[in-house]
């Protein structure tokens, strides 16, 4: 019996190691400029987000496109417009539309890519000058500048920032800046080619300037259709992926009396992009990293909180699902690394392990937010795969259950903890009885608390005895069973 048991710890271990080092890569779309460090966002690739590696291209500038009607089937004929930058004043959100660092550059090169002279545009390029150094950092006043005409029927002519990977049909979908039409690169063709939906309005964006209108944020959420919100939360517009697509302006968003002086319309937090969970929900993650929680049937936008431990500089322009409640960030500006954050605590850390990578204007892929995976059945696979005898089985399966309780997902938060309470988040987590327990440092109790798990994510308040003083402390949750599922430590102030 000894002899069998070894064995079959044996072959666990063997297979944690072959798992171990087939670790599965976390791949996203990104929109990118042609090199690291560059803007314009004119160019798609497809991302190993832990090394910051291309894997592969899926659409270059220079490249030679099929162009075809989303509707049809048919080329899409060459158009010109005017994408008037010049109305009203508008704030305009350098993450989105003219890097902060070369403004006055981005609107010379449209001017040269229309065979205009570079004079046209000085007025305009001295104005964001002197707007710039002014002390504006992430917005400027853009007026009277006058873009030239573009050839709009180009897959990223104007640029874009808002992109959604339909996992189902092998489409991504984006739109461009300033121009309302929604798009998508078949991602299985064996030829490269990218639909247009013409002459079907994608929003209400006049241009360039119109920054509030512009859509920097787009989805594929659970119940299959994609999602679009605009700079300014006034228009949510949902396009069904079927075979017969429809493009609904869902309309506007409502703020959520609790978020007081965060408003999920409030022009510092332009840009950012959005994600979904498998529950109906939306998340906005805003240029300025604050987070807000949508409703998808209410359009109500909740304040959730702003993302703490990310580099000074790092805007917030592209956002993923890595999986549970784990969610990975990039910048259009910063080129230091790509950075998950969790949605319960909002704490963030690098996941990108190699040097610099590609800054981008968004980023998207196929996971949900809170997707409840199937542990069961892959414990099965595991055990039928490493053949152990039945008599063996129990023994190997408690080990294999403990192991992976010990990566399941509880976070305490906050910590150090000023107010006399924390919360615990619990994130997949079996359902059942479970208690919280505080212990002093030597492992001494001091106060416990019983709690009933039975959803996929749970937060719960813990409160602290009243003659608790200032030092550091244990943290433990047990299951019904006895099993310890996590200890923290934390710090009373």
């Amino acid at each position: 019996m000894k002899r069998k048991l070894l064995l079959g710890l044996a072959a666990l271990l063997s297979i944690s190691s072959l798992l171990a080092q087939k670790t599965k890569q976390i791949t996203g779309y990104a929109i990118t400029a042609a090199e690291k460090g560059q803007t314009g966002w004119k160019e798609v690739r497809l991302i190993d987000m832990t090394t910051g590696d291309e894997l592969r291209p899926i659409y270059k500038s220079n490249d030679d496109i099929e162009i075809l009607n989303a509707r049809t089937g048919k080329p899409v004929q060459k158009k010109e417009r005017n994408t008037n930058i010049s109305s009203a004043k508008k704030v305009v959100n350098l993450d989105l539309e003219l890097d902060k660092k070369d403004a006055a550059n981005s609107l010379l090169t449209y001017a040269r890519e229309a065979n205009k002279e570079e004079q046209d545009l000085k007025p305009g390029a001295e104005r964001l000058a002197q707007l710039k150094k002014s002390g504006l950092n992430n917005v400027v006043i853009a007026r009277e500048f006058r873009s030239p005409a573009i050839q709009t029927d180009k897959p990223f002519a104007t640029n874009s920032a808002a992109c959604g990977y339909d996992q189902k049909h092998e489409r991504l979908y984006y739109t461009p800046m300033g121009i309302n039409q929604l798009r998508y690169i078949d991602l299985k063709s064996k030829t490269s080619k990218i639909y247009y939906f013409e002459d079907e309005p994608f929003g209400v964006v006049n241009g360039l300037g119109d920054a509030g209108n512009q859509i920097p944020r787009m989805v594929i959420a659970a119940d299959g259709n994609g999602y679009a919100l605009t700079n300014n939360a006034n228009h949510l517009i949902r396009f069904t992926t079927d075979k017969n697509p429809v493009i609904t302006d869902l309309g506007a968003l409502t703020e959520d009396d609790a978020n007081k002086n965060f408003s999920v319309r409030s022009p510092s937090g332009y840009g950012g992009d959005i994600i979904a969970d498998a529950s109906g929900n939306l998340y906005l993650i805003t240029g300025n990293r604050n987070v807000f929680k949508i409703s998808i049937s209410s359009k109500a936008a909740s304040y959730l909180g702003t993302i703490k431990g990310l580099p000074q500089g790092f805007t917030t322009n592209g956002a993923m699902v890595e999986g549970g409640s784990k969610v990975i960030v990039c910048s259009s500006q910063s080129t230091v690394g790509y950075y998950r954050f969790d949605l319960l605590t909002m704490e963030a850390e690098k996941i990108s392990s190699g040097g610099t990578v590609f800054n981008a204007s968004d980023l998207a892929n196929g996971n949900l937010a809170f997707e409840k995976k199937k542990k069961a059945k892959k414990q099965k696979e595991i055990f039928e795969e490493t053949k152990i005898p039945e008599t063996d089985v129990a023994v190997q399966k408690q080990s294999v259950q403990n192991e992976i309780v010990s990566r399941n997902n509880i976070a305490i938060y906050p910590n150090p903890v000023t107010t006399g309470t924390f919360k615990i988040a619990f994130t997949d987590q079996p359902s059942g009885k479970y208690q919280v327990q505080l212990m002093d440092i030597s492992g001494q109790l001091i106060s416990k608390k019983n709690i009933t798990i039975n959803n996929e994510s749970q937060v719960e308040e813990f409160r602290l005895p009243a003659f608790i003083t200032s030092g550091s402390y244990l943290v433990k949750v047990v299951s019904q069973s006895n099993n310890s599922h996590f200890t923290e430590k934390i710090t009373v102030q």
